[in-house]
């Protein structure tokens, strides 16, 4: 299971370097800065190596990665903050952009390929091997025997605590770790053969510098990824974090790396003929055992850590140093740094010096012929000169024994000088052949391996156009179910929608039926008031027009009453009065009923119908 962790320097480790650095400025017993004293650790083993002559060689290439030994799969984990995803490549970028274009400082054997190193200031180290599609990188934090960053012609690896945290794409983009794929199987390898050339890097030797030459542009431009970190807009923000804190951490190794580029450069120009010039060390180095002659070490002169002007006047500082040690006597052969595969005594690029004269023998040291070889006064001429001719031959005798038993000398060391040369185009051609049969090999293997790689390749095209068809299907069917279920939940939104506007019009007619209704009831109930209030009327009416038939036949039968008592009144007077004449007799008059008048409005006073 990926395990989530948190990492810094990646962009911490530099920084608890500086810091532990710091820390110690204290103890500096030459009174150096804390920046020198950085390198508070002083290497066991020679750090740096001068340089070798010889000619250019062919290198052997190390394995592919489908072609190295399987080995176990290791974990993975994953960045916990993933603003520090690019801190492995980061870190790896800023070491290799300190080294600059210095040479190497040694190499190794490992598996018949020649890895180099470059040994930094605080003990990081890269190792580049190389191989038939370019150069791999491995980086290793100080005191780390397991690289934290390897890098291949198309991938970047960054491992973190044994396990694999990080890979990054042939731009520098982040492959999701379920897109390893094979890249596991790759990275698992890798680090094992990182800790193996760790383990193979203490048989150290000096590398040929027309090998350096030869190969200096690729190696260099293989390690920069200024390019790819400029298209990455994440590692941009975590290199523009941490770019300060690398900058001061890396000035030291990068002088020191500077004054290397220029001591090659010179001694480059002087076609390699003179005595290889010392490796720049930090000025702490000069106090490790290995480090105390400093004619094949020395510290870079001062300025390289300043501006351009003061870097010039360090580089010519440099150039006039190797200028001056090129007119110095040459150092014994015994004493020049032996090329890879040269034997102690014996440099194949280089003539050995023939043998001096011999000047002292067994007899003493000659003597010139004078008056003290035998001369007496008085002494007989001839036998003077007899002794003198004696003594001239015997000198003679002496001198040819000498110059036969150092041309005897001569001949037995040219012998031994061509016995050697023999030797040493023997293992040439020996070591000649077994890299080509190396190379026939391994471009078999390679050819193989590359078939392998088609093969697989073709199978996992094939399989990602079979998964690709899969998933087009997948993504047709998910389409279709998806215009299908959209079909269905739009004919149900209808549906709810139409019953909706159904249910909303049931209820408007509902309650337009009920408003009618209610309408209706209340027109009935209006209707009902008006003829109960219109019979109410009539009956208002029909009880005034009664009580007014009643009142006129009241006062009809009033009238009718006192017309009778009139009459009566009027016999009785005419029976107690004389008789009268006759009177002309009137109609007696008709009365007209009149309506009574409503409840509560008496008839006006004073109103009475008179007979016309």
């Amino acid at each position: 299971m990926t395990e989530h962790f948190r990492t810094h320097l990646r962009g911490a480790a530099a920084a608890a370097a500086i810091v532990a650095g710091l820390a110690l400025a204290g103890c500096n017993p030459q009174g150096g800065t804390g920046r020198d004293q950085a390198a508070y650790q002083l290497p066991a083993l020679p750090a740096t190596l001068p340089l070798a002559p010889g000619g250019t060689t062919e290198p052997a290439h190390a394995p592919a990665a489908a072609l190295l030994p399987a080995s176990r799969r290791i974990g993975t984990a994953r960045v916990a903050d993933p603003r520090d995803d690019y801190a492995y490549a980061d870190d790896a970028s800023g070491f290799a952009d300190a080294l600059g274009d210095a040479p190497p400082d040694y190499g190794f054997y490992y598996d018949d390929v020649e890895p180099w190193a470059w040994q930094g200031y605080d003990n990081s180290i890269e190792f580049v091997e190389p191989l038939s599609d370019g150069y791999r990188y491995y980086y290793y934090r100080p005191g780390a025997d397991s690289p934290y960053f390897v890098r291949d012609p198309s991938y970047g690896y960054g491992y973190d605590g044994g396990r694999l945290a990080v890979v990054y794409g042939p731009d520098g983009s982040i492959i999701p770790d379920g897109d390893y794929g094979p890249r596991l199987d790759y990275a698992s390898r890798y680090y094992a053969r990182g800790r193996a050339l760790y383990g193979a890097s203490r048989e150290r030797r000096p590398v040929i510098a027309a090998n350096w030459a030869a190969r200096q542009k690729a190696i260099v431009d293989a390690r920069r990824w200024a390019a790819e970190r400029a298209a990455q807009p994440s590692w941009q923000e975590y290199h523009q974090r941490t770019a300060p804190q690398q900058a001061r951490h890396w000035d030291e190794e990068q002088a020191r790396r500077r004054a290397d580029a220029v001591r090659f450069a010179a001694w480059q120009g002087n076609d390699f003929s003179t005595p290889p010039p010392p490796r720049a060390i930090p000025p702490a180095w000069t106090r490790a055992s290995w480090a105390h002659d400093d004619r094949r070490f020395a510290p870079p002169a001062p300025g390289f850590d300043g501006d351009a002007a003061a870097r010039q006047r360090a580089a010519q500082k440099e150039r006039d140093a190797i200028m001056a040690q090129a007119r110095q006597p040459q150092r014994r052969p015994q004493d020049m740094p032996l090329p890879p595969g040269a034997r102690p005594g014996i440099n194949p690029n280089q003539q050995q010096p023939q043998p001096q004269p011999v000047t002292g023998g067994v007899e003493g040291p000659r003597r010139p012929l004078g008056p003290d070889v035998g001369y007496r006064p008085g002494a007989d001429m001839a036998a003077h000169q007899q002794a003198v001719r004696a003594q001239q031959a015997a000198q003679q005798q002496q001198d040819q024994a000498r110059r036969q038993q150092m041309m005897a000398q001569q001949a037995a060391a040219q012998q031994q000088q061509n016995r050697a040369a023999a030797l040493a185009r023997q293992a040439q051609l020996r070591d000649a052949a077994q890299a080509r049969e190396r190379a026939q090999n391994q471009v078999r293997a390679q050819q193989a391996a590359q078939q392998q790689a088609q093969a697989r390749q073709r199978g996992e095209a094939q399989q990602r156009v079979q998964a690709e068809q899969r998933q087009a299907q997948q993504r047709v069917q998910a389409q279709a179910e998806a215009r299908q279920r959209q079909a269905v939940q739009a004919q149900q939104r209808a549906q709810a929608q139409a019953q909706a506007q159904q249910r909303q019009a049931i209820q408007a007619q509902q309650r337009q039926a009920a408003q009618a209704q209610a309408e209706a009831r209340q027109r009935q109930a209006v209707q009902a008031q008006q003829r109960a209030q219109a019979q109410a009327q009539a009956q208002q009416r029909q009880a005034i027009q009664a009580q007014q038939r009643q009142a006129a036949q009241a006062q009809a039968q009033a009238q009718q009453r006192q017309a009778a008592q009139a009459q009566q009144r009027a016999a009785i007077q005419a029976r107690q009065r004389p008789p009268a004449p006759p009177v002309q007799p009137h109609p007696a008059p008709v009365l007209r009923s009149q309506p009574s008048a409503p409840a509560g409005h008496p008839t006006p006073e004073g109103h009475r119908h008179e007979p016309h």
